[in-house]
């Protein structure tokens, strides 16, 4: 299962906010540090890992920890300040994997290209979730 830590500014010694995430992909797995700068995208839709969605023409600049064969990210920040950290939700219900909707690491994602807020990036989240569903 995935960990992660949340630090507010005002609780630490240096003022700054701090998140820290550990990932529980397979042992051997390379992720990745990139950052993808401000775009236009006048397409207005992307490839995510597996299915294509709609997106704004104008993106946010984004730093992401992500997995090297997914769209994805684990963990990352946008240009904003907006932080977030994918956990994995484990459960015992047979869910067949159709490799037909988002995954948890396309919704950060998108969540943090498109966002000026965190309200906003839960408010997307959801409505991803809404339009597209979630699978993997």
């Amino acid at each position: 299962m995935c960990d992660t830590f949340f630090s507010p500014s005002y609780r630490n010694l240096h003022g700054n906010a701090i998140l820290a995430k550990n990932s529980d992909r397979e042992p051997n797995e390379a992720q990745q540090i990139v950052r993808f700068s401000a775009q236009q995208r006048p397409q207005k839709r992307v490839k995510a890992t597996f299915i294509v969605v709609d997106c704004p023409e104008q993106v946010h600049e984004v730093i992401l920890s992500k997995p090297f064969h997914m769209w994805g990210a684990e963990m990352g920040i946008n240009e904003q300040g907006v932080a977030i950290g994918n956990e994995a939700v484990f459960t015992k219900m047979h869910l067949p994997r159709k490799n037909d909707g988002l995954t948890g690491m396309d919704l950060l994602r998108l969540a943090l290209e498109q966002s000026k807020t965190a309200q906003f990036a839960l408010e997307m989240i959801l409505e991803l979730l809404g339009k597209y569903g979630q699978d993997a």
